[in-house]
């Protein structure tokens, strides 16, 4: 196990670490990654998964090692925000420095209504009615992927993938390879909620259907959605992914690599909430009553506090990541 520390502050000056561990052999053929904390809000449910696997890892099928990443965004885990201490989305930032991004004009039109300068907390309600009204102009996929598949020029706003590469991920470009070491086969599980029913668990491929990589994925995945070529989506492509970018730093291996989410509140809810935590965090103060309780509605629709999403989704991602480690031993 070990420990990478991160230049930002938690609560109260608390120091920050991006945890790694390994199991298996060091000359393992086959590598399971397992990465919680991406989007730092998210990584709660994620983390007890990583524990568990950890805890009650017995012997892995020959030739064959699991690795953890655990809080690779763990300035966002600390405050409750999916973004890091620079307002990065760190998945839509991997390998920042090695290209330009592309444009993203359609959220240059979101981004005055996804991100008011008002000077009280913009009302839920209003800003719903006005992504109805822009839904029924615009289509529900051009604002969908405008607020979601990432853009590069609106530093305080949604999804940003940040101008360089950020630290977590230069942390990770650098000890993934050492962890995962001379394998041939790679398979990256990204932990995530918010996507998909209640309670769900959904496989996102950015791989098209009947892609190698979604054949294997519906293999031991109760639903899988491909993301690319796939006009049913419910969710857009996204650049600067990090499960998906370790290909580019593993170059003698073959990698697959999935967003495993577990649904919590339906997107209106998601997008209500996220409004005003954006909002508290470009202009608000947490300490005011109302701009807290803004931000726990949106902690809670990614972490829900409620016992019975729990038990439920922590008996689904056991179940997925040791369906995930037979995948692996049959992987030919």
């Amino acid at each position: 196990m070990a420990s990478h520390p991160i230049q930002a502050r938690g609560p109260h000056g608390l120091g920050l670490t991006i945890g790694t561990a390994r199991g298996g052999p060091v000359d393992a053929d086959r590598v399971l990654v397992v990465l919680s904390g991406v989007h730092g809000v998210e990584g709660f449910l994620g983390s007890a998964l990583q524990a568990d696997l950890l805890e009650g890892l017995g012997p892995l099928p020959a030739g064959m090692a699991v690795v953890v990443v655990h809080a690779v965004n763990p300035w966002g885990m600390a405050w409750w925000r999916r973004q890091n201490e620079s307002n990065v989305d760190l998945n839509r930032n991997w390998q920042r420095d090695h290209g330009a991004p592309f444009d993203n004009e359609a959220y240059d039109e979101l981004h005055p209504f996804a991100c008011p300068d008002s000077p009280e907390l913009p009302d839920v309600g209003e800003m719903l009615a006005a992504a109805q009204s822009l839904v029924a102009d615009r289509g529900l996929v051009w604002v969908r992927d405008g607020i979601t598949i990432g853009q590069y020029r609106h530093p305080d706003g949604l999804h940003y993938g940040g101008s360089c590469t950020e630290e977590s991920n230069r942390i990770l470009e650098v000890v993934i390879p050492q962890l995962v070491g001379g394998a041939s086969k790679v398979l990256t599980v990204d932990l995530h909620t918010g996507h998909g029913p209640w309670g769900e668990v959904t496989a996102l491929s950015d791989q098209p259907p009947g892609s190698a990589q979604d054949d294997f994925h519906r293999a031991w995945c109760d639903r899988v959605e491909a993301t690319a070529g796939n006009p049913e989506a419910t969710t857009g492509l996204k650049a600067g992914q990090i499960a998906s970018g370790f290909a580019a730093i593993l170059p003698g291996a073959t990698c697959y690599a999935t967003s495993l989410e577990f649904g919590t509140a339906d997107d209106l809810t998601q997008l209500g909430a996220t409004f005003q935590e954006q909002w508290v965090h470009r202009r608000g103060d947490r300490t005011n009553a109302a701009h807290h309780a803004a931000v726990w509605a949106y902690r809670c629709c990614f972490t829900p506090d409620d016992a019975g999403w729990e038990q439920r989704t922590l008996a689904a991602g056991r179940d997925h990541l040791a369906r995930a480690v037979e995948a692996m031993a049959g992987w030919t």
